[in-house]
């Protein structure tokens, strides 16, 4: 059992919730550096900073990150004097800037962090995980901050006006939490936090499963409704206490490996989300697990919310199967599957959904 563990911190609502960012910021400082992307600024930051400013918390320095969570890009920004002079940092954005945001606290020793998602792709906000690239946008490694972000402002009004795409990607990386963390502790001892945090992870994937397409139907008209909120709190911070009652190696399995193989196409890393290619992954999952009813089951719902079912809708063909199974059967999360997983068996549940989808 982990010695400590620290579950996160959150308001969710709309804009009026960064009127209470002070309150929770007060006791880890007053000056503070924010990092994220353009385009996220540019939404946010009209309804944050008046509220940072109005609680006396000076902005140092707002820092556009780049666009890839890198070690040579938290590096760059931990050697700010700004910010190694800020009592906490800021990320706004989606993941690779919340993330970037995380990577710099560790350079810097563990500064503070505070988060303000701005679109409902993944739960990197209430996350202790860092997705880390490399430079060329290849997979390199994932790091762990040694607890979640002191904070995260959930603001639903500026999430519904995201583009739905990321919110659509975000649901099916969320689904596959369930799963893969079922599948990871399967037959094992298994200490309070872990059993604590399977039982949660159905909030990951029933939700969804009822009425996913109503709330990416309230995304795409702009809309917000119960059934959205509810599902952005799925994606965001349900995933998020799942993740950290877990050791990491429990958090995923085939599903986000099979994705990692589909990335290593140029073109379809490019061109697909996450957790798209993760969506498409449990399928892969199911089919390798013989979880046939899943398979049944998740299908339609698939064809609703237009998840991929095949290698073509992510650009691929069977040519490809090889590549994706070398590159999927070799990273670490299928080192905690309750059997091996080889290249063959992925090949044969790959033209198994071919068939079936």
């Amino acid at each position: 059992m982990r010695p400590e563990h620290t579950l996160p911190s959150y308001s969710f609502g709309g804009h009026e919730i960064f009127d209470t960012i002070g309150a929770h910021t007060k006791r880890i400082g007053t000056k503070a550096v924010i990092i994220g992307g353009d385009t996220a600024l540019s939404v946010a930051l009209p309804v944050l900073q008046p509220a940072l400013e109005r609680d006396g918390i000076e902005i140092l320095e707002i820092i556009h990150f780049g666009g890839e969570c890198a070690f040579e890009v938290a590096k760059e920004i931990a050697n700010k004097e700004s910010a190694k002079q800020a009592d906490f940092l800021i990320g706004v954005g989606g993941g690779k800037a919340l993330d970037t945001t995380k990577l710099t606290s560790i350079e810097l020793g563990d500064v503070p962090v505070v988060t303000v998602p701005t679109i409902a792709a993944t739960c990197a906000a209430t996350s202790e995980a860092i997705a880390v690239y490399h430079l060329d946008h290849t997979f390199a490694d994932v790091a762990f901050m040694k607890r979640p972000a002191v904070h995260t402002f959930i603001d639903a009004d500026i999430l519904v006006k995201a583009p739905s795409r990321y919110f659509w990607a975000g649901m099916g990386d969320t689904i596959a939490k369930h799963y893969e963390t079922h599948m990871a502790t399967r037959g094992r001892d298994l200490s309070y936090n872990v059993q604590v945090g399977l039982s949660l992870s159905k909030m990951c994937a029933d939700p969804i499963f009822a009425h996913g397409r109503e709330a990416l139907t309230a995304n795409e008209q702009g809309e917000r409704n119960r059934l959205f909120d509810e599902i952005v709190m799925a994606v965001i911070l349900t995933t998020g206490i799942v993740s950290g009652c877990m050791p990491g190696d429990f958090n995923s399995t085939i599903a986000h490996a099979i994705c990692y193989g589909c990335a290593e196409d140029p073109k379809t890393e490019e061109e697909h989300l996450h957790g798209e290619m993760v969506a498409y992954g449990l399928l892969i999952l199911f089919a390798a697990d013989q979880q046939w009813d899943q398979l049944e089951r998740w299908l339609p719902v698939y064809r609703s919310i237009g998840w991929p079912t095949k290698l073509s809708e992510l650009g691929l063909t069977t040519d490809d199967i090889p590549m994706i199974v070398k590159k999927a059967a070799s990273v670490r999360d299928v080192v905690i599957c309750p059997y091996v997983v080889t290249e063959e068996l992925l090949t044969e549940a790959i033209l198994k959904v071919e068939a079936h989808g």
